[in-house]
């Protein structure tokens, strides 16, 4: 027969024993509550993501990041991110072989700094130019290029695509100062050469010398020669180099030519004048004749920039798409700039306060990624926290290298050769 007392005992022992492990339960959860806290959050995507891919993740530095976006419009856009803050980090940018002529791709572009001792971990094409012309002008930039300080390559504005517009929204150059200062402007040029108390406006640096930009200085930094045609040519030695964004020299004619294409002598440089312009200059650049060069960028900011890139449009504006993208995504735009206003491979450079953004878009390949507008792609980096950006070089050519090799993919299946580079690397004592 069952003890009545054992019946009492066992549902206090058994209320005792699941008391404790509640008590358990709530210590363990207070425990876990403040590392739940802690833990990062996901980023929250915008509205027209349907995913993003983390790629090499493993390999990033500290303050790198590279993603992939698959866009609701059908494309695939790559992105390389930099903490502006990042120590080990800076930007960049690298001249194709060295000089204006000719063209080299990024892959081998960052295999030739990897051997100066630069760590490259990010690329994407830069500027517009020539691929080849029956002058032999295959690699020529349209757009403005600082690299390490020195003046290498800026253009006057032109309503043509590749140029930047006279417009505001052609204010498409990129720079960092040595203060690490971002600048996004158009910059101007301000060259004069004064020669027995006249001066001569400059209109261009190693640029195409023709009616439109008339008077070019051309530096061992564009080639060998200056392959012009029907332009008066002036040889200048004794002349300090390299160009700078602030810069002072005297100078002395030792040649003059009314056929063009003359060399470029390696310690000097040519000043080439269209036909058109030249008579003014005959009369007073004559053989042994002195005079100085003097150079300050506008705006004033920019004499001091270390590294520079221009594109051809700008894409925003403190956040807001620029109001010119708008007229073109409902109007097709001017035939100069129609480009703009159809889906295709786009690359292009955006910053805010806290990074710097490099991006290549894929396009022309259905199935895949068939690209974007202008517009498409200036709402879309809006959506990504992107405040100033600007357009880059496209179509084919539109390519990002990361951490080792090519992430993306150009739409003629290869690797293009480009002008020149936009680079995140590591930073170092230059």
């Amino acid at each position: 027969m069952t003890n009545p007392t054992t019946l009492n005992t066992i549902p206090k022992k058994l209320l005792a024993l699941c008391g404790l492990i509640f008590l358990f339960i709530l210590a363990v959860t207070a425990l876990r509550v403040p590392f739940r806290a802690a833990a990062p959050q996901a980023d929250v995507l915008p509205d027209t993501v349907r995913k993003r891919d983390a790629l090499g993740a493993k390999r990033w530095p500290d303050g790198f990041r590279l993603y992939r976006y698959w866009w609701v419009g059908d494309a695939a856009v790559y992105v390389a991110e930099m903490d502006r803050n990042a120590l080990g980090l800076r930007f960049d940018v690298e001249l194709a072989n060295t000089q204006i002529l000719g063209r080299e791709t990024i892959s081998s572009a960052t295999k030739r700094l990897m051997k100066k001792e630069v760590l490259p971990f990010a690329g994407v094409n830069g500027s517009f130019g020539i691929r080849e012309d029956s002058r032999g002008r295959g690699g020529m930039i349209f757009n403005l290029h600082i690299q390490n300080g020195e003046l290498v390559s800026i253009p006057k504005s032109l309503d043509r695509w590749g140029y930047s517009p006279p417009s505001p929204w052609g204010e498409t150059s990129f720079g960092v100062t040595p203060e690490g200062e971002f600048l996004m402007d158009m910059v101007k040029l301000n060259g004069t050469l004064e020669i027995n108390g006249e001066s001569f406006e400059i209109s261009g640096v190693n640029q195409i010398c023709d009616s439109l930009c008339p008077v070019v200085i051309y530096t061992p930094r564009f080639g060998r020669r200056t392959l012009t045609r029907r332009c008066y040519e002036f040889t200048l030695e004794a002349l300090e180099l390299p160009l700078t964004g602030k810069y002072r020299s005297r100078f002395i004619v030792t040649d003059v030519s009314k056929r063009g294409n003359r060399p470029i002598p390696p310690r000097g440089a040519v000043i080439a004048v269209a036909a058109s312009h030249a008579k003014p200059w005959r009369d007073k650049l004559k053989e042994s004749a002195e005079g100085e060069i003097t150079i300050a960028l506008k705006p004033e900011k920019w004499q001091t920039v270390h590294s520079g890139v221009g594109g051809n449009l700008r894409l925003l504006r403190n956040g807001e798409i620029e109001p010119e993208l708008e007229r073109f995504a409902r109007f097709g735009g001017n035939r100069a700039h129609r480009n703009a206003a159809r889906r295709n491979p786009r690359s292009a450079l955006g910053f805010n306060n806290e990074k710097l953004f490099l991006i290549a878009v894929d396009g022309r390949q259905p199935g895949y990624s068939m690209g974007m507008t202008l517009y498409h792609m200036a709402a879309f980096f809006r959506e990504l926290g992107i405040e100033h950006a600007i357009n880059f070089d496209g179509g084919s050519s539109s390519t990002l290298w990361a951490l080792g090799k090519v992430v993306n993919s150009p739409s003629h299946g290869y690797e293009r050769r480009i002008f020149n580079v936009a680079l995140i690397r590591a930073a170092k004592e230059d």
